[in-house]
């Protein structure tokens, strides 16, 4: 099994799977020769929900399975994947008993910040961004008691490549007079500064620009530690009929929410860039503005 990137890893975000059943996929894609650019974005999410089912370690004598039929609860009907999804499972069969299967996962990263599991019940992992080009993927895992001494595991990764982002997101500094920031601390008052230098607007449109669009889908099912402050920026037009741009970062620090002429945009990952200039230009300082 490869070594986990530590970059990747330090921007893991855990939640719990609910239970789904898998199709187990055998067949690898060939190793790429060719430079990252140039693979298409769907090559390359499939290429690492295979690098993300490798980098499991399941315990000495482990093997690979191909079952006709799998057992409940993996047997019911499988959610289709959306558009711009990729999905593979790996199926194995360890000689263990599940507590051992699970220390022995447990012990590479990315899984292991997570908690317990029992048998029949799934967890894992949601990793924002994980690559250029790459939108968000996710690991599942399952485990599955067939027997005293044998355990089913389950390994499911979906990746889905950058979706296109639509034409309004993309913020030109010199179409804005300003900028205003709203910053609502933790039982505190609202703090609120208007800043006009090109090169403060510039700044935050450029984060922006960069942002990785969040599949709502998931971001609905990810558990939230709230942060103390929540900002809103809003952009004013310098000509009339311009354009108007309102950001509004929550206190659910998974995406971020834009609004162009009021009209609601993908939201992007939160990878608390924003945050940070905007707490900047308002003077605020950690730990208030985490």
């Amino acid at each position: 099994m490869r070594t986990w990137i530590a970059a990747t890893a330090a921007a893991v975000l855990l939640v719990g799977c609910g239970t789904a059943a898998v199709k187990p996929v055998t067949a690898r894609p060939r190793a790429q020769t060719v430079a990252a650019s140039a693979v298409p974005f769907r090559a390359r999410a499939l290429a690492f929900a295979w690098r993300l089912v490798d980098e499991l370690s399941p315990p000495p004598g482990t093997r690979t399975v191909h079952l006709a039929k799998l057992p409940p609860p993996l047997n019911q009907p499988q959610a289709s994947l959306q558009p711009g999804w990729v999905r593979v499972t790996e199926t194995l069969e360890a000689p263990a008993d599940p507590e051992s299967v699970w220390e022995a996962l447990l012990a590479r990263t990315p899984l292991h910040d997570l908690g317990g599991l029992v048998p029949g019940a799934s967890a894992g992992t949601i990793l924002p961004a994980p690559e250029s080009g790459l939108d968000v993927a996710e690991l599942g895992v399952t485990l599955i008691q067939l027997s005293h001494g044998t355990v089913l595991i389950v390994a499911t990764a979906e990746v889905a490549w950058l979706p296109v982002r639509t034409a309004a997101e993309h913020l030109d500094p010199a179409s804005f007079r300003s900028v205003t920031i709203s910053a609502q601390p933790w039982r505190s008052r609202v703090m609120t500064r208007t800043f006009t230098s090109q090169a403060d607007i510039a700044g935050l449109a450029s984060i922006i620009n960069a942002g990785v669009p969040a599949p709502l889908s998931v971001v609905t099912g990810m558990h939230c530690a709230p942060v103390a402050i929540v900002y809103i920026l809003r952009f004013t037009p310098r000509a009339a009929g311009g354009p108007s741009v309102v950001l509004t970062l929550g206190a659910c620090p998974h995406s971020y929410g834009i609004a162009v002429d009021g009209r609601q945009q993908p939201s992007f990952w939160d990878n608390g860039k924003l945050r940070t200039a905007a707490g900047t230009l308002l003077g605020i300082r950690y730990p208030l503005g985490a």
